[in-house]
This record gives C-alpha cells, structure tokens and sequence, in this order.
C-alpha cells in the first residue's frame, strides 16, 4: 500500500508539473503574439502630411504624377492596414511597398534622392515582417538622405547566403545613439526574434565615412541556388 500511494502521489505531482508547463508555453505563445501585434502596429509609415503637401503641389503642375502619387499612398496605406493582420508578407510584397514610398519621397527629393536596388530574383518569396523594409528604408531617409545639402543615397539589396536571407540597407550619412533613432529602429530586432527565433539578427553599423549600413539575416530552411540580381539605379 505504501509503495503504491508513492507512486500515486509521484503520478499527481508529474501531471500537475506538467499542466502547469503546458500552460506557461500557452502564456508565453499568447504574449508573444500580443506583443508581434502591437509592434506591427506602432510601426507604420508617418510621412503621410509629407507626401500629402508634396501630392498637392504637383497637382497643378502635373495632374498625371499627382494621380499616380495618390495611388501609391494608397497602396502604402493598405499595406499599413494589413500589417496589423499577417505576421509576414513575402520580400516582394514588402518590396512594393517601399517602392511606392520611395516614389513618393522621389517627388519631395527630386534629384537630391538616388534610389539603388540589388536583389536577388530567389529573395522575393521569402518572408520578412510587415512595414519592416519600409521602416528601415524611412529611417535611412529622414537620418541620412534628408541632412546633406546634396541629399545622397538609399541602397536596398538581398540575397541568399547559405541557409539565410541577407538584406542590407545602405545609406549616406553618420550613425547617430540608435537609442534614439525611433521606435522601428527599436524593435526591428525583437520583431525578428518572435517571428523567426533567436538565429534572427538586426544590427546597423558606420561601413564607410559617411555610410551608414542596416542589416538583417532571416534563418531560411531551403536556401535556393543563387541567379543573377536585378540591379535599378534610380536617379
């Protein structure tokens, strides 16, 4: 009898320890994804009085360009909007999304924005988080581009390196605290950490005198052979 109420108690204790194991993974599932919702949604784009004065000037001017720029903030807008419902969107969508704000910053840079693009063809069905790429991208812009007299640069480039996504973005300018870079800059590095675990990395460095550098390494599981990139220069 008493060999066998050690092992009821033993079988109790057991259960008990691991109901409460399940149930703490549970919490930390639901944590996790509460705080991926909330830092999707705090990372939308703030350019839009921006894109609305430089929209408003050319209407005028250039009804044609003034149309297309209202198609742009719109797509930008709903990408916005979807972030907040997909934990990730594919490169290439994420890629259109910052095409069309690069677009719309061209009209309020003109020339003082070049725009260089260096991806990879196979990068594009990769997943990334939402409103990230656009997020790094506008950093880039307002940090870098946006101070010099002559504007300068934003370089966006992908690719496949053994079993991880690269993505690199470059821009002219001198790394300043990142603490104080904005709330995106922040968190690009916890939102990589939830969605695709600690493998993940975000780190953004001074490569070159007056070039700053933002680089993310997504772990894939099927790395794809390498091809040829897809090179535009935007001037």
């Amino acid at each position: 009898m008493l060999i066998w109420l050690i092992f009821y108690h033993m079988f109790q204790y057991l259960e008990s320890t691991r109901k409460i194991a399940v149930e703490k993974l549970k919490l930390e599932s639901l944590a996790k994804e509460t705080e991926a919702k909330v830092l999707r949604a705090q990372l939308n784009p703030h350019f839009m009085f921006n894109a609305l004065n430089s929209i408003r000037a050319l209407i005028l001017e250039d009804p044609d360009r003034a149309q297309k720029g209202i198609t742009q903030m719109s797509n930008i807008l709903r990408s916005s909007l979807l972030a907040d419902r997909r934990q990730t969107v594919t490169l290439g969508e994420e890629m259109r999304t910052v095409d069309d704000y690069l677009a719309l910053e061209k009209i309020r840079y003109e020339e003082r924005l070049e725009v260089r693009r260096n991806v990879y063809p196979e990068t594009t069905n990769c997943l990334v988080p939402p409103m990230m790429l656009q997020t790094l991208v506008e950093n880039a812009i307002k940090h870098g581009v946006s101070k010099p007299i002559k504007g300068g640069f934003v370089s966006i480039e992908s690719k496949l390196n053994q079993n991880r996504l690269e993505i690199r973005i470059s821009n002219t300018g001198i790394l300043q605290d990142t603490d104080s870079g904005g709330f995106g800059l922040k968190n690009t590095e916890r939102r990589l950490k939830l969605l695709f675990g600690e493998d993940a990395e975000f780190k953004i460095y001074q490569s070159a005198k007056d070039v700053v550098c933002a680089e993310v390494l997504i772990p894939m599981e099927n790395p794809k052979p390498k091809e040829a990139p897809v090179v535009v220069n935007v001037e």
